[in-house]
């Protein structure tokens, strides 16, 4: 049985023995096209020779791939038979997370032979695709200037004046989005203008709170939907909202609440996500995922293989930007303060606070994880139970009913708070429940 010609996408192996230069074929083809097919047990000419393979060869396989084609990108490992009963096996993979390497190298695919490539070419393959990208930036969005809010454009511009990145006054929005490089046309924004200022909500965030260190017990889960400005701001307010609070008394009637991860450093890694954001192959959606032992801040961007965020923060490499406009934007109100100063201020700000965290490529995107300070019965407290405690505090007769529309939750998450509070110690209960009040308890 012959199954055809090597080609860009098509590579043949005679055996098993040939892993290492098979896994360096799919790193090339990644790199040229993004997706193709590997067997084994067929030789050069097409023809299949079979190949000794069962279950375990194939989890072998597909493990093996995962440890050495970074970063990481979909495959399938099968088993197949010939018209003449000879056992092959069929790789097919797919990722656009480029440039993939193989064994720490990287190689692009020129007919069917794969060419290692040197730091030169390296680099030219990464300006050649920022190139691409930004013709996305500039692409019309097919939405019109009217989709921008002129109060939010505006306030952008204050913003930009006071830190002195913006030297030009507001004068109409069609003037302003095309000093700033976000017309397509007289009309149409361009997809860089589009994320960033309409209000027809071009984004998604997933929020998502559970109870135990699984997606087990859901406690809340939500969409919200902006453009990048919104998302950031809806992201920050929700990780503060459902991490924990420690409340510390200075000796004063006022208290001091402190986050058990750094807001500063969360700002950073938030803003980040979306800064380099990918919005041109899949819809753009994020999530942040909270477990009780960890917060997950989760970007349909990528990480510039094969760099790490300690080269940026620590060893001074400059900043490759995905989205260029994008990012000029978010510098010029200080949203970002810096180029390539983000990871290094947050990895500051966690070290500051004893706050251990961790990232990984997942292949579609990238995931930032900060690890909560936990230690099981967690006397911390959350946003809405530090607000709770305050208010009984100054009101002790505040009912459940009370406290809901006072601090815009249900009457359940009240009931819930006021149960962790008396079960601290924070809030004792005296007398009944319609003629009674809360005293504060453990300080």
């Amino acid at each position: 049985m012959n199954i055809g010609k090597e080609s860009e996408q098509l590579e043949f192996k005679a055996s098993l023995a040939q892993q290492k230069s098979g896994f360096e074929s799919i790193a090339a083809i990644l790199n040229k096209h993004g997706r193709g097919t590997l067997y084994f047990g067929v030789d050069d000419n097409g023809d299949v020779i079979g190949v000794q393979a069962g279950k375990a060869t194939l989890n072998h396989l597909s493990r093996d791939l995962e440890s050495h084609v970074n970063p990481s990108f979909f495959h399938s490992v099968r088993e197949l038979t010939s018209a003449d009963g000879k056992q092959f096996i069929e790789v097919t993979f797919e990722g656009y997370n480029t440039p993939y390497s193989a064994f720490g190298r990287f190689f692009l695919r020129f007919a069917d032979r794969d060419k290692v490539m040197d730091q030169a070419m390296l680099l030219n393959y990464l300006e050649r695709k920022k190139r691409s990208y930004e013709t996305w930036e500039t692409s019309d969005s097919h939405h019109s200037i009217d989709d921008v809010n002129e109060d939010d454009l505006k306030a952008y511009i204050e913003r930009g004046q006071k830190c002195g990145r913006i030297g030009f006054e507001y004068t109409s929005k069609q003037i302003v989005l095309r000093k700033l490089g976000l017309l397509y046309d007289d009309r149409n924004l361009n997809n860089a203008g589009n994320v960033l200022f309409s209000k027809n909500n071009p984004l998604k965030v997933k929020f998502a709170t559970y109870q135990t260190e699984e997606r087990l017990t859901i406690v809340d889960m939500k969409l919200f939907e902006g453009n990048i400005f919104d998302c950031i701001d809806a992201t920050q307010k929700y990780i503060a909202e459902h991490i924990s609070w420690k409340v510390v008394f200075d000796g004063g009637i006022k208290s001091k609440e402190i986050p058990e991860i750094p807001l500063e450093a969360i700002r950073k890694i938030v803003v980040n996500a979306f800064a380099h954001g990918s919005y041109e192959r899949i819809a753009a959606e994020f999530e942040v995922t909270i477990f009780r032992d960890r917060v997950i801040i989760y970007s349909p961007g990528h990480f510039p293989s094969p760099f790490t965020p300690e080269q940026f923060a620590f060893d001074g490499l400059e900043s490759i930007p995905l989205n260029t406009k994008i990012c000029d934007i978010l510098y010029m109100d200080e949203t970002i303060e810096k180029h390539s100063t983000g990871f290094e201020r947050a990895f500051a700000y966690c070290a500051k606070e004893h706050v251990k965290y961790d990232y990984a490529d997942t292949g579609l995107g990238f995931r930032f994880i900060f690890y909560r300070k936990t230690d099981g019965t967690s006397r911390s407290l959350s946003a809405t139970e530090t607000k709770v405690r305050q208010l009984l505090n100054e009101r002790p007769s505040l009912t459940a009913k009370d406290l809901s529309q006072k601090i815009g939750v249900s009457q359940r998450t009240i009931s819930r708070a006021i149960s962790k509070l008396k079960n601290l110690g924070y809030l004792i209960r005296v007398g009944g429940d319609k003629d009674g009040y809360w005293k504060n308890g453990e300080n």
